[in-house]
């Protein structure tokens, strides 16, 4: 059973190992001698390649060509910034974002929040484009769960993109809530947009369903309401006719008051009329005719007038008077002069009238015992004349002689004003009216002395 095995001398198998690793060490050097001597004949050949490609006459033209063309597109088309492009962080402001409020407005008024308010946003250039683009966003207050009493409570952006950082100019507020209370008011009116109508129309006094409204709020802003006004659209009417008129409630300033107003409208009747009377034209020269002329005669293509307004208004005009510049005349002539609209007279049927006038030299004249009036005694005074003889006055005049020779003492009115007289003695100015346009009057006595008792 026994075998013969040759014995193994100390170190042999080390020797073994160490001719093994020489063999291997020695194919290695072979192999990196052999991709080395490739690897530079690769490289020799396309050194070789690229010197012909560049230092031919012919190829480097191209080669020349082809690398401008490469510039020129890389330069003009950002082909760099295409390849390589990132996200581009920016930075907006949006401005007047309103505030939203949540809360119980039925039971509770809040002040102290801002209307709007600024927000600044930070993010890619295009989530920031479409969040301008879709103006979805909003900034809340939520009051929901607070009572009576002050409050700081935080403004919230809201809709906004998740992918941007968003500021508000304003983050906090403090804010007031009071309990509302109601309180009736009678309704008054204001018509809007009567510049829209026929001006030859008069609106009537409306009738409305109801007559009083109540207004909801704080306490303190009931205190505030100075009027509360139902606005009544005139824009085109031409008769009778019914709207729901909205009603607005304003401070004492006169400014629109953001309360609770039940109801909101109310339905209103108005009537519409076209009052209108027939009245003459008055010439009034104003100004001296050079060269001692004076108006002979004025011949206008119409005599009379028709004017719209009130009947109050109506009443109280008897005359149209058109003014014209005496002081150009120099000489038989025709003019055309607007017809001014007194005050309450909304329209006329004409704007203009044409005149022809003639001139004619000018002589001075008097006209005596006129009787001197008064008027406006507000406050039931008595009075006497320190001189008697101030019962009458003189009238000087100034006209053509056929004109001149026409007048009479009834043809002026002389009077002062006691409105603003005081007790005990004093002048008083007199005043002259004039029913003769074509003369020119002055008066002889500009002022009387008179005792003012009570």
């Amino acid at each position: 059973m026994s075998q013969n095995k040759k014995p193994i001398e100390p170190g042999t198998d080390k020797l073994e190992l160490a001719k093994k690793i020489a063999e291997q060490s020695s194919k290695v050097f072979k192999t990196y001698n052999s991709i080395e001597f490739i690897v530079m004949r690769v490289v020799r050949f396309f050194s070789t390649w690229i010197d012909r490609l560049l230092f031919s006459p012919n190829s480097g033209k191209i080669v020349s060509l082809i690398l401008a063309v490469v510039l020129y597109v890389a330069i003009n088309f950002n082909i760099g910034e295409i390849i390589f492009e990132t996200p581009i962080t920016s930075g907006v402001t949006i401005d007047s974002i309103p505030v939203t409020v949540i809360s119980n407005d039925e039971v509770y008024e809040v002040s102290g929040l801002p209307t709007e308010v600024k927000a600044y946003v930070i993010g890619d250039m295009s989530d920031i484009t479409l969040i301008r683009t879709q103006k979805v966003y909003s900034v809340v207050a939520d009051l929901t769960g607070l009572i009576e009493g002050t409050h700081e409570v935080k403004l919230t952006p809201k809709d906004f993109s998740t992918r941007v950082e968003v500021a508000l100019s304003q983050s906090t507020a403090v804010v007031t809530i009071k309990k509302k209370v109601s309180q009736h008011f009678n309704l008054e009116y204001d018509y809007i947009n009567t510049d829209k109508m026929n001006q030859e129309f008069v609106l009537s006094e409306p009738t409305f369903a109801d007559q009083e409204i109540i207004i909801r709020a704080s306490q303190d802003t009931l205190y505030k309401i100075g009027i509360v006004k139902a606005l009544i659209d005139a824009s085109g009417v031409t008769a009778d006719f019914t709207q729901e008129a909205p009603i607005v409630a304003y401070d004492q300033d006169g400014n629109k008051m953001d309360v609770d107003i039940i109801p909101s409208s109310v339905q209103v009747s108005v009537g519409v009329t076209s009052p209108n009377k027939t009245v003459g034209i008055e010439i009034v020269p104003n100004g001296d005719i050079p060269n001692g002329k004076a108006i002979e005669s004025i011949t206008l293509d119409q005599q009379t007038i028709t004017i719209f307004g009130k009947d109050s208004v109506l009443q109280s005009i008897d005359t149209i008077q058109v003014p014209i510049d005496a002081t150009t005349l120099t000489a038989d002539t025709s003019l055309v002069a607007d017809i001014p609209l007194p005050t309450g007279v909304k329209k006329t049927s004409v704007s203009r009238v044409n005149m022809q006038i003639t001139l004619g030299d000018g002589v001075s004249g008097r006209v005596e015992g006129v009787f001197i009036q008064f008027v406006n005694n507000v406050n039931g005074y008595r009075f006497t004349l320190i001189n008697p003889e101030d019962t009458v006055t003189g009238i000087d005049l100034f006209g053509t002689q056929t004109n001149i020779d026409n007048v009479t003492s009834d043809d002026f009115y002389v009077y002062f004003d006691m409105s603003k007289l005081e007790v005990g003695e004093q002048d008083v100015t007199l005043l002259l009216r004039s029913y003769k346009p074509l003369v020119k009057a002055s008066l002889v006595k500009q002022t009387i002395r008179i005792n003012v008792v009570k």
